[in-house]
């Protein structure tokens, strides 16, 4: 597997978060793609997964159950898939502020 060669098990250990992602987030993540395996690695360890996804398609709801914590999609409304595509560097750093803002506030408030 990957997640062994790259010694993903050591580096999610001692980790406050795991951020992964994909492009497509839904119920055929559950059959083995890169997100299923980050987050059931960092189950086991108690660490907390959120995943960025280009976008949310239906059944990623079921990966709550499998040890992922939270899903944003990139594109906050709605967009061609050309658009997403040129503006994803931004997108991508709008959900990860968010996601910080977000941690920061779990973090002050305890």
């Amino acid at each position: 597997m990957v997640a062994e060669l790259v010694g993903l098990d050591e580096a999610v250990r001692g980790a406050d978060l795991v951020i992964t992602g994909e492009g497509r987030f839904d119920a055929q993540t559950l059959r083995g793609k890169t997100p299923f395996g980050v987050a059931r690695i960092a189950q086991r360890q108690g660490v907390p997964v959120v995943v960025i996804a280009g976008t949310l398609g239906e059944g990623y709801e079921q990966m709550y159950a499998q040890g992922v914590d939270a899903a944003f999609a990139l594109p906050s409304g709605p967009m061609s898939l050309e658009q997403a595509c040129h503006e994803a560097p931004r997108l991508l750093r709008e959900r990860a502020s968010d996601i910080a803002r977000v941690w920061r506030l779990a973090i002050q408030r305890g």
